[in-house]
């Protein structure tokens, strides 16, 4: 079936719509759908993955923003009691639908909420296309310009592998840059910590991602209790002497776990401990 021409993408919701068909079979494809498994769709768009998965899937839960399209998808899918559309989106909707699996080919813009939402989402493998700058910046190694924030946010909790790039060739209307198919998988074990402490040491000292640790820490201590503090705290504690971008996620999680007892924080024995 084809698009509805009668459809005009929205620039506002950032719409660009996967033609390729080849494509779409190798999105899908990446997950392995089968009977006993439920599909989560954030933004079906006019359903070309949808149309693959109804076919593989035991069901289908596709969660369309835009109005027009939710009524587009529910005429087209009206016959295919396995497929359900939601209309609202992604982030707010709450609960979630029971899912064990997901794809997307989501709005650019969406790109870093959806990656930190997956990252505290349960599900067994989800294949997402994202950006290629992007796809990038989630792919990167300490040490590299790309690695950040986002980077050891959403890899302390994922195990991310790229499976391919997609040229814009592919979408209409026809982006600015290429994409990148990512297939993501929970990490086996996640390390207990204090996550918002982490979160705040992390997002401290990567506002100065190329100065020493030392210097960075210093800084972020500073600002949270003074100076005198922040040089009393320094001194009890061990980093690496290296630059912030260097860090690798278990070095931050070090860090974070030497400063939960002095920052008013719990520490992962104390966690373990309950209250």
């Amino acid at each position: 079936m084809g698009f509805n021409n009668s459809h005009r993408p929205s620039k506002r919701l950032g719409q660009n719509f996967l033609l390729d068909q080849s494509i779409a079979s190798e999105i899908v494809s990446s997950i392995r759908p089968s009977e006993t498994d439920t599909v989560l769709e954030p933004g079906p768009g006019h359903g070309t993955l949808t149309r693959l998965l109804q076919t593989k899937a035991g069901k289908v839960v596709a969660i369309e923003k835009d109005p027009v399209l939710v009524r587009e998808l529910r005429e087209t899918f009206k016959d295919h009691s396995n497929v359900v559309i939601v209309e609202g989106d992604i982030l707010k909707t709450d609960p979630l639908p029971d899912f064990n699996k997901l794809v997307s080919t989501p709005p650019y813009y969406l790109s870093s909420k959806l990656a930190l939402f997956l990252s505290k989402t349960k599900f067994d493998v989800a294949s997402v296309v994202f950006q290629k700058e992007f796809g990038e910046r989630l792919l990167a190694e300490p040490g590299t310009r790309e690695y950040g924030r986002l980077t050891v946010s959403v890899r302390r909790r994922l195990n991310i592998e790229k499976i391919r790039e997609i040229s814009r060739t592919g979408f209409r209307p026809r982006p600015k840059v290429d994409s990148i198919l990512l297939r993501m998988t929970h990490q086996q074990s996640l390390r207990q910590l204090d996550e918002p402490l982490f979160e705040e040491v992390v997002r401290g000292v990567f506002t100065q991602r190329r100065r020493l640790v030392r210097g960075a820490l210093f800084h972020f201590l500073s600002k949270k209790l003074g100076r005198e503090n922040g040089r009393k705290i320094m001194n009890e504690i061990a980093f690496p002497d290296s630059r912030v971008y260097q860090l690798s996620i278990a070095q931050l999680e070090d860090l974070s776990e030497q400063l939960a007892p002095r920052l008013g924080g719990k520490t992962a024995s104390e966690m373990q401990n309950g209250p």
